[in-house]
């Protein structure tokens, strides 16, 4: 069974390869302060907010997996 996060907005998301959810979500981060456009401020803003929060969670499920600290439960009901 593979491992869950929440986002932001309470949706489960699977993650099937955590290593490559790591990378691409540290790429949209990187990708998003690129972005200069004043119009688009507020919606980068929150884009960051939401894979900040994403990546975070990812890097905590890695250090819980590394340490065999993830059961099924936590699997399937990760709230943080």
């Amino acid at each position: 069974m593979s491992p869950y996060i929440r986002d932001l907005k309470g949706q489960l998301i699977e993650v099937t390869d955590l290593n490559e959810a790591i990378t691409q979500t540290a790429g949209y981060i990187g990708i998003l302060y690129q972005q200069q456009d004043p119009c688009l401020k507020a919606f980068v803003k929150s884009r960051q907010r939401y894979w900040k929060d994403i990546f975070q969670k990812l890097g905590r499920l890695k250090t819980k997996i590394e340490a065999g600290k993830v059961n099924e439960y936590e699997q399937t009901q990760d709230r943080q």
